[in-house]
């Protein structure tokens, strides 16, 4: 006799469908989560900090009150009290955490165990993001701690849910970024002496933040029924957590390709990021054009050009300092159809294509900003007009493509001797920028007078820096601006034939093929399923 197994009721079977999935997302969870939480709540930094903003926060509930004294009752001081707690909040948020994911990482180095997890099955990207979910997991701790004494500012009159929302969520971002930040920093420190220095640096970044932080968080709450009700205010918040998120994307990217192997791919990734970002910045540079008219448009294209020359110039320097041999995993992920080949080559790492990739950049952001000038050229009065944007751009171009072009010949040249690693490829770019402004300033003290040596003169041509700031002051005729666009754009023009040579060698790479060993290896690792039955009819009874 078969005996029937009651069924569960409606409430139970529930119950059991939401274990099991919370069994099933514990399964899934990043081990590194598990074993840096873990780590992370046992230890005396941790305990320590969360006693001191428990009892902070206390003693401010009484302080507060206290001095607001009877008239508690009747002013609203609860802007005050959730300032109080805002710069509680962030210490730990801005400080403690990004600190310690910058330990977790960097102790990896000390302790020679980042070996260990190197083997696994884990990738560096699955390492970072968990050592940035423990950072999140501490701050989620520190939110829960306080948030009970945010929630005590809406007895006291003077804030609103939306406010406090608003701020958290700032607090919180600047958290994760910091964490991020912090990470990539426990990857560049690999020996003892670097991660002094760095550690250094980095509490003083923290350090600087936070106390930064705070005038500002006192701004935001006192007019924060301005700014939540200025539609201005919410679109500059859309714009900045584009560049936010991008940002963070790269520099995530940035720590996974340092921990990475050496024959791994880890230029494309960053290439293909920094193509969203450019993409993500054009298309809100087009946001004030749209809302207050043409009037603006060569204002709007000076800042565009300022900030897309410094970036793909910090961009440059770093893709035309990467090795230029290509490993043989790199070669088996290469383009291999024609099309691929055609527009993702210069996706492939190498300094070569890296330098070709920051020139199409440029000439792209050139040519498209000179056919918005023109096409959208108006008599209304302007700050800036057409001859001072075009010159912009075009010596902007000439000096970009010169100073990468000179830094990636000299940085060629070198490693025929020594080994010049990414960073030593950065520091000659920015040597060499130094020398370019600076050496025709010394040159012109030792040959004039001070008063004749602050005067520019076509000797100061090489400093990109003053040239431009000074056609932008003072218009073309001041720098000679045809002379200097003839002499720059013809030396920039050269430089980037020099190097065709090497650019052509790296877009030569074909892809191989998957060697036979590595494949046999790959089917019994990931054996293919046995096909099933295509139709109803064929399935077994």
């Amino acid at each position: 006799m078969v005996i029937d197994e009651p069924t569960p009721s409606g409430w139970k079977s529930w119950i059991e469908r939401a274990g099991s999935g919370l069994v099933g997302i514990a399964e899934l969870a990043n081990p590194i989560l598990v074993k840096e939480t873990r780590q992370a709540l046992k230890s005396r930094q941790f305990i320590v900090t969360f006693l001191v903003v428990l009892i902070a926060c206390w003693i401010a509930s009484f302080a507060v009150v206290a001095i607001v004294g009877p008239d508690v009752y009747f002013v609203a001081a609860g802007a005050q009290m959730l300032l109080v707690y805002a710069v509680i909040l962030a210490f730990p948020l801005m400080i403690i955490v990004p600190y310690t994911a910058f330990r977790s990482l960097a102790a990896e180095q000390e302790d020679n165990t980042y070996d260990l997890l190197s083997i696994t099955t884990l990738t560096t990207g699955q390492i970072v993001a968990g050592k940035l979910a423990s950072a999140i997991v501490q701050m989620l701790v520190f939110l829960s701690a306080v948030s009970p004494c945010i929630a005590f500012t809406f007895l006291l009159r003077g804030v609103d849910a939306l406010t406090v929302a608003v701020l958290i969520g700032y607090l919180v971002l600047t958290s994760l970024g910091l964490s991020i930040i912090a990470l990539l920093a426990g990857t560049v420190a690999k020996v003892r002496y670097s991660q002094v220095m760095v550690s250094v640096l980095l509490v003083l970044l923290l350090a600087g933040v936070f106390f930064m932080s705070i005038p500002m968080m006192q701004e935001f709450i006192s007019d924060s029924y301005s700014f939540l009700r200025d539609g201005r205010f919410w679109v500059g918040n859309l714009a900045f957590l584009t560049f936010y998120l991008t940002t963070f994307a790269l520099l995530h990217a940035a720590a996974s390709a340092q921990i990475a192997f050496n024959s791994q791919n880890r230029s494309t990734p960053l290439r293909r990021i920094m193509l969203l970002q450019q993409a993500c910045f054009l298309g809100w540079m087009t946001v004030p054009v749209i809302t207050d008219g043409l009037r603006i448009v060569n204002d709007v294209l000076f800042v565009a050009a300022m900030m897309s020359g410094i970036y793909w110039y910090i961009m440059g320097t770093l893709l035309t300092s990467e090795w230029p041999h290509l490993s043989r995993r790199v070669q088996r992920s290469l383009p291999q159809s024609q099309i691929g080949r055609t527009f993702f080559t210069w996706l492939n790492p190498g300094p070569g294509t890296g330098f070709m990739f920051c020139v199409a950049n440029l000439s792209m952001l050139v040519a498209a900003g000179l056919i918005v000038m023109l096409s959208t050229s108006s008599p209304a009065a302007r700050l800036l007009n057409s001859e001072q944007i075009f010159f912009f751009y075009t010596i902007g171009w000439s000096y970009l493509v010169l100073y990468l072009g000179l830094g990636k010949l000299l940085i060629s040249l070198m490693r025929r001797f020594v080994f010049v690693s990414l960073t030593a490829g950065f520091l000659l770019h920015v040597i060499l920028l130094l020398i370019g402004c600076g050496g025709p300033q010394i040159l012109s003290y030792l040959t004039s007078s001070i008063q004749f040596g602050n005067q520019y003169t076509l000797l100061h041509i090489t400093n990109p820096i003053w040239t431009l700031m000074k056609l932008i002051d003072t218009g073309p005729a001041t720098i000679e601006a045809w002379t200097v666009l003839l002499v720059i754009g013809s030396a920039a023009v050269i430089v980037m034939l020099l190097n065709i040579r090497a650019v052509a060698v790296e877009i030569q790479y074909q892809r191989s093929n998957l060697p036979a060993r590595v494949a046999e290896d790959e089917a019994l690792l990931h054996p293919e399923p046995e096909p099933g039955p295509s139709n109803p009819w064929e399935a077994e009874i």
